[in-house]
C-alpha cells in the first residue's frame, strides 16, 4: 500500500492511500494481470490515534484476469490490510475481538468508546463467535443428536 496522504480534520485522522502498481495475482486461477479494468474506493476503520479515530482509504483496482474461462475481472486485495468485505483493519479487528472476548456487550462497548473505537454493542457481540453460525448450528445439532436416548 503507498500513503498518498494524512489529513488532520481535528477530530478524525484520514489516511489516503493506492495499492502499488504491481500485476495482482487473480484469486481464481492464480495468474498475474497489471492490465486495469476499473478503479474504486475502500474505506476502512483503523486502530485509533492519539484517541481519535482513523479511517483509511484506500484506492484499489480492478484487474482482468488473463486466462479464458476464469472470472473475467477481480478486485486486488491488500493482505493483512484490507481483507474481503470488512469495513475495519486486520490490526482494529484484533484488538475488539481482545477486548470484547475478556468484557462481554455493553462493557465491550463502553471500554472500546473510551478507547475512541466506535462501535455499537451488537457488533462487539458478533466479534464474540468464535465459529461461524452455521458450524455453531451444525455443531449443536450434532450435541443434541447425540443426547437423544
Amino acid at each position: 500500500m503507498v500513503v498518498e496522504d494524512v489529513v488532520d480534520e481535528g477530530r478524525q485522522v484520514v489516511v489516503w492511500a493506492r495499492t502499488p502498481d504491481d500485476p495482482a495475482a487473480c484469486p481464481g486461477c492464480g495468474a498475474e494481470s497489471a492490465r486495469v479494468y476499473s478503479y474504486h474506493w475502500r474505506t476502512v476503520a483503523d486502530v485509533p490515534l492519539d484517541e481519535r479515530p482513523v479511517t483509511v482509504n484506500v484506492q484499489v483496482r480492478r484487474l482482468f484476469c488473463p486466462t479464458m474461462g476464469c472470472r473475467t475481472t477481480f478486485r486486488e486485495q491488500v493482505a493483512g490490510v484490507l481483507e474481503r468485505y470488512q469495513r475495519r483493519t486486520a490490526r482494529l479487528t484484533g484488538q475488539v475481538q481482545s477486548v470484547v472476548r475478556e468484557l462481554a456487550g455493553r462493557a465491550g462497548a463502553r471500554l472500546l468508546e473510551q478507547l475512541s473505537v466506535r462501535l455499537s454493542r451488537h457488533t462487539a457481540r458478533s466479534f464474540m463467535r468464535p465459529w461461524p453460525r452455521r458450524l455453531t448450528n451444525a455443531l449443536r445439532a450434532a450435541y443434541l443428536e447425540l443426547r437423544r436416548p
